[in-house]
């Protein structure tokens, strides 16, 4: 199944917004409503992603559910951002092949 690029990059964008509620939540714990954010958030991104993307995106959701749980969230805050950085880049990388084969 092909996912049209705009798809991708929505996702990339509720992506965002999950991940600065977990930044601006660091290290107050995690709710079970708010763990199944992140899952449901990982299984589309899984849904959307190739078989690079998959690892990028659950890096992601993986560093977040540290930041929550963490006593003292500076170094998992960091990792989040990497592992952030490396997904959008991902997603713009399929985004343009995307075009690219649709042009």
């Amino acid at each position: 199944m092909q996912i049209a690029a705009d798809e991708l990059l929505v996702e990339l964008e509720r992506t965002d917004a999950t991940m600065q509620q977990v930044v601006q939540s660091a290290s107050q714990g995690c709710s079970h409503a708010f763990e199944r954010r992140l899952d449901e958030q990982l299984r589309s991104l899984r849904s959307m992603l190739g078989t690079d993307g998959v690892q990028a995106a659950a890096d992601v959701i993986d560093a977040a559910k540290h930041v929550l749980a963490a006593d003292d969230p500076a170094v998992p805050l960091l990792m989040l951002s990497l592992a952030r950085t490396t997904l959008a880049a991902v997603i713009h990388r399929q985004a343009t092949g995307v075009r690219l084969r649709a042009a």
